[in-house]
């Protein structure tokens, strides 16, 4: 029993030791956090609703979103004049008036992308090169 969680701590530890981890970043644009996989962000200029549609393809109001407020956009429709998808199948119709639509930059978008980053718990051992066995030629006759 011993011998079986010393070998399972043994294996914990080379395993946690050496392993690849992704370095991520808060990357703030406006008043949200810029996301993965966000294409974009609206602004709402004027009192809009935040639609859902319906199975038959017709849009519900699920509620009213104020004046100043900023959503992450993670896709675009273009039923209905536009749809800017803010997830949970929720969509903001499109609307210059009332909803500005902005991209994030390069840069930013590049500041979200995650980076891998490899972690090891020491130097490699040195080792010494071998030099590969003499082979020795056989002549059959």
């Amino acid at each position: 029993m011993k011998r079986i969680l010393s070998v399972l701590l043994i294996f914990g530890l080379f395993i946690a030791g050496s392993s690849v981890s992704l370095a991520a970043t808060t990357v703030m644009w406006g008043k949200t956090e810029l996301k993965l996989g966000q294409i974009g962000k609206v602004t709402i200029l004027g009192d809009t609703p935040l639609v859902k549609m319906e199975a038959d393809g017709s849009l519900s109001t699920v509620r009213m979103l104020k004046k100043g407020d900023e959503y992450r956009v993670y896709s675009y429709k273009g039923q209905h004049s536009g749809l800017y998808g803010v997830g949970g199948a929720s969509f903001v119709q499109k609307n210059t008036y009332k909803v500005k639509y902005e991209t994030p930059s390069k840069a930013k978008l590049a500041l979200v992308t995650p980076k891998p980053v490899i972690v090891t718990p020491l130097d490699p051992p040195m080792t010494t090169p071998v030099d590969p066995p003499a082979l020795e030629i056989v002549d059959i006759q």
